[in-house]
């Protein structure tokens, strides 16, 4: 199967200098300062094979761009990638292809070299794992979760809610009626890392954020949390996703998985953000702000309320 699935790797190039499986390890030139990360997919976890038109070619780019994002919320350029599986033996070798077809489509879409990694088999859940290697400027440009400050603004980028309302949706059974749900699907199975959208955010001097990978709630709270601070979002400004209507944000804030940006700053800062963003045809909208009273509220047309527990958390 190695053989049948070689073609997919990248072979030694100027700074990939050897590539795994012809040999043990990879080796690549190193750069100054690197940033690495890896993410796994388990079956029922994560995905299910018995969702309607599942495509194993979706799920590996998924793989990959669930840690490309990861690579976007520190403002960091993708380089090199480790792909290690878990596969039962019963899957045939026509999806184990497709899947490798897409891991190396959106590697090479980020300029990511598919450096090697494992296969192995199992009896069980298939399990998927990816590493991934980039690269930043300098130390102090990237983005972290710490150093925000009260009276900042907090802002996301794109739209939200559409990963939610696509994984309801599938795991309802039902296939999507018309464009805007096949949009809410592609958002939970084929999202887009916003790789150029960190890079411009630390380019304008933006130093704070993450990417939404566990609802917007979970990761306003990480920015905030270590400096014993809080944050107000105002629901009416939520850019949520087409198709959605004012009394679904919950699917914005509570809700996991849009792979989107967010970031604080002061508001001029963030106006040169908005800017940048702006020459990628992504929106970055202000959304709420650090204060110094701890806790999560929520400003609605009602007033505001204190939200607790929301996002997803790991063995939760």
């Amino acid at each position: 199967m190695l053989r049948s699935i070689a073609r997919y790797l990248d072979p030694p190039s100027k700074d990939l200098l050897v590539a795994a499986p012809k040999d043990d390890a990879a080796v690549w030139r190193g750069d100054p300062l690197v940033v690495a990360t890896t993410d796994t997919m388990v079956e029922e976890i994560d995905f299910r094979l018995s969702w309607p038109d599942f495509d194993f070619r979706s799920l590996g780019r998924r793989l990959i761009s669930i840690n490309l994002s990861d690579l976007a919320a520190m403002g960091a350029e993708a380089r090199h990638a480790l792909v290690s599986l878990s596969l039962r033996g019963t899957l045939d070798i026509a999806s184990v292809r497709r899947f490798y077809q897409g891991i190396a489509e959106q590697a090479h879409r980020f300029h990511c070299t598919v450096a090697g990694g494992d296969l192995s088999a199992t009896p069980g859940l298939l399990t998927l794992t990816a590493t991934l290697v980039g690269r930043i400027g300098a130390a102090r440009a990237m983005l972290r979760r710490t150093g925000a400050q009260p009276g900042w603004q907090i802002a996301v980028t794109g739209s939200l809610g559409a990963a939610a309302a696509g994984l309801r949706l599938l795991e309802s059974g039902r296939r999507p009626a018309n464009e805007i749900e096949r949009r809410w699907v592609s958002a939970q199975v084929d999202p887009t890392p916003r790789i150029g959208a960190g890079r411009a955010l630390v380019e304008s001097g933006v130093r704070v954020g993450g990417d939404i990978s566990d609802g917007l709630y979970r990761e306003v709270e990480r920015l905030v949390d270590e400096a014993g601070l809080g944050a107000t979002i105002d629901v009416q400004r939520l850019p949520l996703a087409k198709g959605l209507n004012r009394e679904q944000w919950s699917l914005a804030v509570k809700d996991s998985e849009d792979f989107e940006l967010v970031c604080a700053g002061s508001a001029p800062r963030l106006l040169l953000a908005q800017r940048a963003l702006a020459r990628l045809n992504l929106p970055l909208t202000v959304v709420g702000a650090i204060e110094r009273r701890p806790g999560i509220r929520l400003r609605t047309r009602t007033g505001i309320e204190r939200l607790e527990g929301a996002g997803y958390e790991h063995f939760r």
